[in-house]
């Protein structure tokens, strides 16, 4: 399964330094790492029970919100 069109806020600053030292960039390192995750089965260990917090749904623009036509 592909997943397209997704925007993860990540430190810049430790990616940036984790690639440098591997010698890759930072796309390939986070592919690299969701990969591990995905295939290792980690989630569990990663979050533990917690639920994932529920993120409110971005504010959609509408040119002319107040028009019923």
């Amino acid at each position: 399964m592909t997943i397209k069109n997704i925007v993860i806020p990540l430190e810049v600053e430790y990616l940036q330094a984790a690639a440098k030292q591997r010698g890759v960039s930072r796309t390939r390192l986070v592919r690299a790492v969701m990969q591990k995750v995905v295939e290792d089965e980690l989630v569990a260990d990663i979050l533990g029970d917690r639920e994932v917090p529920a993120e409110p749904a971005p504010e959609r623009y509408r040119r002319f919100r107040g028009r019923n036509i």
